[in-house]
């Protein structure tokens, strides 16, 4: 059975993790920097979307949560949680990119994020084995955080 923390495969984890933070970063600090709001007027079809988005400062609140989530994937810290976030904001983008306004370049983007956000979802997907119980009963975080802390201990 192929280990995902075994070479070659921990290193091309590694850098779609580190290319997808980036892709991250790029899109979230150039707005966050510069202020840059994109011409909504050629984006056909999404354009009066992303235009009402702005308008109701939606789309700079998710310009800066792309900020924290491309650093936190980044620096590789709580990489599960960020992928799960992210897959909301992906599924959004490739709707958009793929069914709204299909143009080449959308098609690309659309497809590119589907792919590295779905790719680094099932690398990192020993991490929601948990979630996946068919039956379940009450259970606490910090019963969780205590119940992790023992076995990390027994180790």
């Amino acid at each position: 059975m192929i280990q995902a923390n075994d070479s070659p495969w921990k290193y091309l984890i590694m850098w779609l993790r580190i290319y997808f933070a980036i892709h991250y970063l790029k899109s979230g600090l150039y707005f966050v920097i510069f202020d840059h709001v994109p011409d909504f007027s050629k984006a056909g079809d999404v354009g009066a979307y992303l235009y009402e988005m702005n308008k109701i400062g939606f789309y700079p609140f998710v310009k800066y949560i792309e900020v924290v989530l491309g650093a936190l994937l980044l620096f590789n810290r709580f990489v599960p949680l960020v992928l799960i976030i992210m897959a909301g904001i992906t599924v959004q983008i490739s709707y958009l990119n793929l069914v709204v306004s299909p143009h080449p370049r959308q098609n690309f983007t659309g497809t590119q994020e589907l792919l590295l956000n779905g790719l680094l979802l099932l690398s990192y997907g020993g991490y929601y084995a948990e979630y996946l119980r068919s039956k379940t009963q009450p259970y606490f975080l910090w019963q969780g955080f205590k119940e992790r802390k023992k076995i990390d201990n027994d180790k």
